[in-house]
């Protein structure tokens, strides 16, 4: 056997060729097992094919789970798709509150929900495993390689979805992608999240009453105070921020605080605040130094809300976010790339798989990259709401360029760093994964690319799964009458 050779003077290892053993022969390979991942794994299982999904953690569920963002931003009445389905799942079981203009939930309830539905689907997941390289063909993407503690194996698939968050395998692939902000390639802040228990709600409520100006942000939506549906989300408290901060108690990105996924009835609070900037989640030493700091803030953080905030005195860490919560990095370009202008105008497409619900407005991005994030000067914390409005997303931002035989689902889609903000929020991923799945279970059946599906035989099979296409549906349903 040829041994590995080190090249000293130019810094790089000279590996010999290897068999890499194929252990799977799929139809649709869902790349990531996190809310997009998950959406796309049912989305192709329901369509007929033979699913497999793959996941580097030990659990599914990405954000929802390893990241601890445990509410959507938008009420489940205008949820759609598999999010919807999960939603109701998860409020049936007593994990998830769907009363009010946002959806709380448990994270350890997703977990089991999502691999609940993904057995009854018949879709193997496969954990604990790494993606390490695209196997091409050309331009046509054939599987991947990937690595765990079986060794290095191979997967063929008919079509891949790349679910990772950071267009990983479209961007090994040979895909076309951007990285952040498309003028300077500035990402927003990573966080890591932290749940607190012991807390005296009752006190809590009757503290931020007392003085609503003093501790809320402008946005009603990002503070509810409704115990009596179980219903409790806090931001702001500049003040006590501000007095942190001047005595060195906190850092200088923390602005104010956060508190959401509430879990009224056990007094659990969910705190979103640590903020580190200036790193890259494609990077693995940003990562790592993301997650260190992020650590550090949020000791600093405990400290303070126990200090100053009526109600926090006995509360306790319960857990933090196994990884670093990490908003930002990859989006591919594909045939079309959607631009913040669309989602204000609501502009429909003749190729629209989904029409999104959220609570946005024009210009709201809540995670800017260069920071400031509740700031005195920034308008988004200190002076903006929000309404609840609807997009559309075409199908054209689901296929990356340069790559066949691929879509992305999730923050991975074709859109700019503007849009992202729309986007990339968790029901979004979760039921555009879901339209990136169906998509290439169509393809798969077909033995074409996904870029060549016919449109109408897609939005039909969307709404046969409970996803409203938009305005398409309209011309669909007066085409069929």
């Amino acid at each position: 056997m040829q041994a590995t050779s080190i090249n000293s003077q130019e810094h790089f290892l000279v590996e010999p060729p290897r068999n890499t053993p194929i252990v799977r022969e799929v139809d649709v390979l869902v790349c990531g097992g996190g809310v997009s991942g998950i959406g796309a794994a049912l989305g192709a299982a329901r369509a007929g094919a033979k699913t497999m999904v793959i996941e580097k953690n030990a659990f599914l569920g990405g954000a929802a789970t390893a990241v601890l963002m445990n509410t959507w931003n938008v009420p489940v009445s205008r949820m759609t798709g598999v999010a919807r389905e999960i939603a109701l799942t998860l409020a049936e079981r007593g994990e998830g509150n769907i009363t009010g203009p946002t959806f709380p939930f448990d994270p350890e309830g997703f977990k089991q929900a999502a691999v609940d539905l993904l057995q009854q689907a018949n879709v193997e997941v496969l954990n604990y495993t790494w993606i390490e390289d695209a196997i091409m063909e050309g331009s046509r993407i054939k599987g991947v390689i990937i690595q765990n503690k079986s060794g290095r194996q191979a997967i063929l698939a008919k079509t891949v979805v790349d679910a990772t968050g950071d267009a990983d395998v479209a961007a090994a692939a040979g895909a076309e992608y951007v990285k952040g902000r498309e003028k300077d390639n500035k990402m927003r802040p990573m966080s890591v999240l932290f749940r607190l228990g012991g807390v005296d709600l009752g006190k809590v409520i009757e503290y931020c009453r007392s003085q609503p100006k003093e501790y809320f942000t402008a946005d009603p939506n990002f503070h509810i105070i409704e115990p009596e549906k179980g219903l409790v989300r806090l931001s702001g408290f500049f003040h006590i921020a501000d007095k942190a901060r001047a005595a060195g108690e906190l850092p200088e990105e923390i602005h104010y605080l956060r508190f959401e996924g509430i879990d009224v009835a056990h007094g659990i609070v969910t705190v979103n605040n640590s903020r580190v900037y200036g790193v890259d989640g494609t990077n693995a030493w940003d990562i790592s130094r993301a997650d260190t700091q992020a650590r550090l803030q949020n000791r600093q953080l405990k400290n303070v809300i126990r200090k100053h905030i009526p109600g926090f005195e006995n509360a306790f860490v319960i857990d933090s976010s196994p990884t670093v919560g990490v908003r930002e990095t990859r989006r591919v370009r594909g045939p079309y790339v959607l631009p913040q202008e669309d989602l204000i105008a609501q502009r429909t497409f003749d190729d629209s798989v989904i029409r999104v619900w959220r609570h946005m407005a024009a210009g709201r991005d809540w995670h800017k990259a260069e920071g400031g994030e509740g700031a005195p000067n920034d308008a988004v914390y200190r002076t903006v709401t929000t309404d609840l409005t609807w997009f559309e997303i075409p199908w054209r931002v689901f296929t990356p360029n340069k790559v066949d035989g691929m879509t992305v689902g999730g923050r991975v889609l074709s859109v700019t760093h503007e849009a992202d903000m729309w986007t990339r929020g968790q029901y979004c991923c979760l039921v555009t994964g879901q339209i990136a799945g169906i998509g290439a279970a169509l393809a798969a059946e077909q033995g074409i690319t996904p870029a060549a599906l016919d449109v109408r035989q897609l939005q039909y099979v969307l709404g046969k799964q409970g996803i409203d296409v938009g305005s398409a549906a309209e011309k669909l349903m007066s085409k069929a009458a």
